[in-house]
């Protein structure tokens, strides 16, 4: 038999390691040309088996990428030395260059199969038949100011003082909130009807900070990992982010509007409501700010009371301290992964939630009835 030729075994070997990147990238653009089967069969029946598989394996609350990262960084550079070792420099060089390609075609066929596929399945704006509205100035800015009147009102129902406003609850049972928060919307396309891995606090927020990464999900562990360093405001909405992303939402802006609409459903927590509102009319004023007069958005911006205004000024204050190298290099980073996987936007993806929000105005559903 041919396979029982130990040379041919190494042959063969080798051919696995070489084909093994180019057979990845190929089935991800098949998955791009036929997206039905891709949701049929990844979306709606392999991707669920992923996450059940995650929720059961890890449910500790320490972040296993975090622990999988340190080990990786202490232990691959002395993996490597011990495999090069005595080795000429030109067989050095080869046995880099193999193990650096096979290396990537692992990562990037395992990424695949454990979230990677979630990018050729149709947006969530196809799945709810919204269409993102590129809106006048005008138009965002009393939106803005609308959801401005609300998050002041909301303020008031939480009962605090002044802000910065704390959360009332855990990490944990903010994750259970949003968890059973996406159970009860029930978005078209979300097939995950299990338990999912919780929210994890990175205990490197530090550098998430100076990376200006407020949270990320991790698909080799199936984890959302959040930065909790920031402002305690921002935590429901982030989570819910990176919730989102975990169900298979990969476009950055549609995962922002997944979570607005978890957040601010009627029957959520106040706290979710107001964090949810709050980001609304950041994101919306903001946006108006680029074309109106400086006058107009600063009317706008008056319509928020004084715990709202301290704080959107704590998430300012936050960022602004970590502002660098650090961040834009990883922005950059980000810019060409979002684009490498068919966002063709990049990081400017993001900004796509104020056209989906404008979407929800336009139906007369951003903000609740009689408000």
């Amino acid at each position: 038999m041919l396979y029982n030729d130990p040379g041919n075994r190494i042959a063969m070997a080798r051919v696995l390691k070489l084909a093994l990147a180019p057979v990845a990238i190929v089935a991800l653009q098949l998955a791009f040309l036929f997206p039905e089967l891709t949701e049929r069969w990844y979306g709606e029946m392999a991707y669920p088996l992923v996450v059940r598989w995650f929720a059961a394996v890890n449910r500790s609350s320490s972040s296993y990428a975090e622990i999988g990262v340190g080990a990786a960084i202490a232990l691959v550079p002395f993996a490597i030395y011990l495999s090069i070792r005595g080795m000429s420099r030109r067989q050095k060089l080869v046995r880099l260059l193999g193990a650096s390609w096979f290396g990537a075609g692992i990562t990037l066929t395992v990424f695949l199969l454990l979230w990677g596929f979630n990018y050729a399945r149709p947006s969530l704006p196809d799945r709810l038949g919204l269409s993102p509205v590129n809106a006048d100035a005008r138009r965002v800015l009393e939106a803005g100011k609308r959801a401005a009147r609300l998050t002041t009102m909301l303020f008031a129902e939480l009962r605090q003082e002044r802000g910065p406003t704390e959360m009332p609850f855990s990490l944990e049972e903010l994750a259970t909130r949003v968890d059973l928060g996406y159970h009860d919307l029930g978005l078209p396309g979300d097939f995950i009807d299990s338990a999912t891995t919780p929210a994890k606090m990175l205990r490197s927020s530090v550098l998430f900070s100076h990376l200006g990464i407020s949270g990320i999900f991790v698909p080799f562990t199936g984890e959302p990992s959040v930065n909790t360093l920031q402002p305690d405001v921002s935590l429901p909405m982030v989570v819910a982010h990176e919730k989102a992303h975990q169900r298979g939402i990969t476009h950055e802006g549609d995962a922002s509007f997944a979570a607005f609409l978890v957040c601010s459903r009627e029957t959520a927590d106040v706290y979710l409501r107001y964090s949810a509102y709050l980001f609304a009319t950041r994101r919306l004023i903001g946006e108006a700010s680029y074309t109106l007069p400086r006058n107009d958005v600063l009317e706008a911006w008056k319509l928020i009371g004084p715990g709202p205004v301290e704080d959107l000024a704590a998430i300012q204050d936050f960022w602004s301290r970590y502002e660098g190298a650090a961040s834009a290099t990883a922005s950059r980073v980000n810019d060409r992964y979002l684009r490498a996987f068919g966002v063709n936007e990049g990081v400017a993806s993001y900004g796509r939630v104020v056209e989906l929000l404008m979407a929800l105005d336009e139906e007369g559903r951003l903000l609740p009835e009689n408000r």
